[in-house]
């Protein structure tokens, strides 16, 4: 078994780099065309996949340490949540149910500007009579010093 076993690591090794530089984009593909490391990785047992996988985590390190972008700050005066923010909260104001707003629905307006009640009516320019106000002797509740029923009496 163990005269196997360095036969078992190059292939495992050599299916594992092909995979990887099969599935890498030809514009991250460090130094060579990709045919040509995918050349070098079946034909070249031990150093070829061992060579791939250095060339491709230094390059990775490199791209990254040369083309980082400047972290990207949120601006402060956007909202975080979607709850609030009012542009979202307008754009669902077409499905808003009439019924459960405080509001009055845009179909409640009267049709035509002559209508009691409308602005364009003196009605509704003129001050309302004040209702007059209730008498205290009305809105007392009698006492009552009786004792309370204990139920029916039979």
């Amino acid at each position: 078994m163990a005269r196997y076993l360095p036969f078992l690591i190059s292939l495992a090794l050599t299916i594992y780099a092909l995979f990887s530089c099969i599935q890498t984009r030809d514009e991250d593909v460090p130094y060579l065309p990709k045919l040509v490391w995918i050349l070098l990785i079946v034909f070249v047992p031990f150093a070829g996949p061992i060579v791939w996988l250095l060339m491709v985590r230094y390059y990775d390190r490199q791209q990254v340490a040369v083309n980082r972008p400047a972290p990207k700050r949120r601006p402060s005066a956007r909202p975080l949540a979607p709850d609030d923010d009012p542009d979202f909260l307008a754009s669902l104001e077409p499905f808003r149910d009439p019924r459960l707003s405080n509001h009055p629905a845009a179909d409640d307006k009267p049709e035509h500007p002559g209508a009691p009640g409308t602005p364009g009516t003196p009605a509704a320019k003129a001050d309302p009579e004040p209702e007059p106000e209730p008498d205290p002797a009305d809105t007392e509740t009698p006492v009552d010093d009786a004792k309370p029923d204990d139920g029916p009496r039979g």
